[in-house]
């Protein structure tokens, strides 16, 4: 007979769950539903087990149709109030063409929150691209972008522009990575304006882990997180969720967004302006 004392029963409790393959992959598909996207370490790490057992674990799931595996990670497939869920992310060509006059539309509305003698972040994206034409034209700003193509497009202005030090990510042309994340600790923001792939009730969605990542660190640094969504993005999720309702303090769109994403919204706090 063993005798366990009671300060040892977690313990034991836990150990058990470890060894129990339907509790621990019933973690993980939790993990995965709350954060769309988490590395195999991340997922080892949150249940204690070793990243060979998880990836055991993600093919026994990927098979019963619960997680979806990706390079070196998972996808939670739960939908919440998502009616679409984006696995692949189209071209910015493909992007910047659907819904655009929408997209120009939230451009001009966010243009408006813009002060001259601010200093603002404009992320990635096909409606920050609209938003970055406009804003050209207000005097006295320091922009910060971890678009190259933004950077482009303000070249020739007068108002100083900066990019993060890191990698340049494929066609997007986005800068990531872990210097990216580093290099932003040392600026501050009035405004940033945020581009999402999704919204729903669980949050605001992209398709890149890595942009995801350097979003995070912008949204860390500002005063105010402005998301910029058109109407086809709602109740859409895409593969990584960036924050949820309440890390954002405003959304521009073009039009209102269903009853229940806005009630959502309006609990967590959310302004919103319909451009």
């Amino acid at each position: 007979m063993t005798t366990v004392t009671i300060g040892n029963d977690h313990k034991v409790i836990m150990a058990a769950r470890q060894r129990d393959p339907a509790s621990r992959q019933a973690k993980l598909v939790g993990q995965l539903n709350t954060a769309g996207f988490m590395s195999v370490g991340d997922l080892a790490a949150a249940t204690g087990v070793s990243e060979i057992t998880v990836r055991r674990d993600l093919l026994v799931l990927e098979r019963s149709g619960a997680v979806r595996r990706t390079h070196g990670g998972a996808l939670g497939l739960r939908r919440g109030d998502a009616n679409v869920y984006d696995a692949q992310e189209p071209s910015f060509e493909a992007r910047r063409r659907r819904n655009g006059s929408a997209k120009i539309r939230i451009a001009r509305a966010a243009e408006r929150l813009i002060q001259p003698g601010q200093s603002i972040a404009i992320d990635t994206g096909t409606t920050t691209f609209e938003l970055a034409r406009l804003a050209s034209g207000i005097s006295d700003l320091r922009i910060v972008t971890n678009s190259t193509r933004i950077a482009g497009l303000l070249a020739d202005n007068p108002n100083p522009v900066y990019l993060p030090a890191g990698r340049v990510r494929g066609r997007e042309l986005s800068i990531f990575g872990r210097r990216a994340v580093e290099s932003l600790e040392s600026f501050s923001f009035d405004v940033f304006f945020l581009g999402v792939s999704g919204l729903t009730a669980d949050g605001l969605f992209d398709y890149s882990p890595e942009d995801a990542e350097v979003k995070r660190a912008f949204m860390a640094r500002a005063a105010k997180v402005v998301a910029l969504c058109d109407s086809a993005k709602f109740n859409r999720q895409a593969m990584v969720r960036v924050a949820e309702p309440k890390e954002v303090h405003m959304v521009v769109c073009d039009a209102a967004p269903p009853a229940a994403l806005a009630e959502v919204l309006s609990r967590a706090g959310v302004e919103l302006v319909v451009g």
